[in-house]
């Protein structure tokens, strides 16, 4: 997805893990449960997805201090059929839930071949893919649905009414490849314009428009983001709503309580996790090559620019994160001021001291 580029300084990967999992520790999250959620965060800024990366963890601590997220969540799961279960998320942080239903699925699919959880009382979960290529590496295909508030214009609309409503299918093969499609159903994910704003970085045009539904490249003038291929993108994220909010009983659309409105309210997000055990159906070990086949057939079609060639799902991620974890991951300058802060704030070793 698309991403804003800024001045910035880079930090070592470790550092920056240790940095995050302190400061959710200090906000009263268990150490194992602080380095989980900080884990997901620097991964997915590793693979380039800065939107959805540790520039967010400052919006939690507020939401934990706040009291909308729970830090020690009492989560629930009710089995509902041999390959269905719904879990209640207790509020907590959303990369804790969908972690949660991640595993609880892939155990569901193990006994049955295929499972299905539902997730309720959630909050903002992060980037997809770190739950899909868990599944991935299971043997499994994967699916992974959640939704936000309304930010992204139905088609034909100049007012907002599902979120920006993401997808993540993933596949397995052959070293630990996979294909891992995970993307907003609209043209940039929200935290793009989040993070624009914060650095003072205008936005192209044709992602956003303002509360009258014209074009803008101001980033805090922005009302709702386009849906990524028209009408198409419009209506997956319509139906991932469905997903995510009518089997789950969660509000939808503009019921759903706004990520960055009200500090104390609970987002009651919902979710859904997938998973099919391949070897039900094919031998795992042919699936892999078939795969990894599809990858290499792929990536040999006559480029359409000279020097490049077509990338699968999931590629592009893959080799950011081979080059980030060498020169380290790019933060901006007002996130560093911003982290500085709250190392005072919360009592540990500031940024660059890890």
């Amino acid at each position: 997805m698309p991403q804003i580029e800024t001045e910035s300084v880079s930090y070592p990967h470790q550092g920056l893990r240790t940095f995050c999992s302190d400061l959710l520790e200090a906000a009263g999250l268990e150490p194992k449960d602080a380095q989980l959620v900080s884990e997901a965060l620097v991964e997915t800024n590793l693979r380039g997805i800065d939107s959805h990366g540790v520039a967010r963890l400052p919006h939690y601590l507020r939401r934990i201090r706040a009291g909308s997220i729970v830090p020690g969540p009492q989560m629930h799961l009710e089995q509902l059929g041999p390959s269905a279960a719904r879990l209640d998320g207790g509020h907590g942080l959303g990369h804790l839930v969908m972690n949660r239903a991640t595993q609880e699925v892939i155990e569901i699919a193990k006994k049955s071949g295929s499972g299905w959880v539902s997730v309720y009382n959630s909050s903002h979960c992060g980037a997809l893919f770190y739950y899909g290529l868990q599944i991935a590496e299971a043997g499994m295909i994967g699916f992974v649905f959640t939704h936000v508030d309304p930010m992204v214009l139905p088609f034909g609309s100049i007012q907002p009414f599902c979120g920006t409503n993401p997808i993540c299918i993933t596949a397995p093969g052959e070293k630990g490849e996979a294909l891992c499609l995970d993307m907003a159903t609209s043209v940039t994910p929200w935290n793009t314009i989040e993070n624009a704003a914060q650095e003072g970085q205008e936005i192209p045009p044709g992602w956003a428009v303002d509360d009258q539904g014209r074009d803008t490249t101001d980033p805090t003038q922005v009302a709702a983001l386009y849906p990524v291929g028209g009408y198409k993108g419009s209506g997956l994220g319509l139906m991932i709503d469905v997903l995510c909010s009518l089997l789950s009983d969660s509000p939808y659309g503009p019921d759903i309580p706004k990520m960055y409105g009200d500090m104390k309210e609970n987002r009651r997000l919902g979710g859904l996790v997938g998973a099919i055990e391949i070897s039900r159906f094919i031998e795992l070990e042919t699936f892999h090559k078939r795969a990894s086949s599809m990858m290499e057939r792929w990536g040999a079609l006559n480029p359409s620019e000279p020097g490049k060639r077509p990338l699968y799902p999931g590629e592009p991620e893959r080799l950011n994160r081979e080059n980030r974890l060498v020169t380290g991951i790019p933060l901006g300058h007002r996130l560093i001021e911003e982290f500085q802060g709250l190392s005072k704030d919360y009592g540990v070793r500031p940024l660059g001291d890890n």
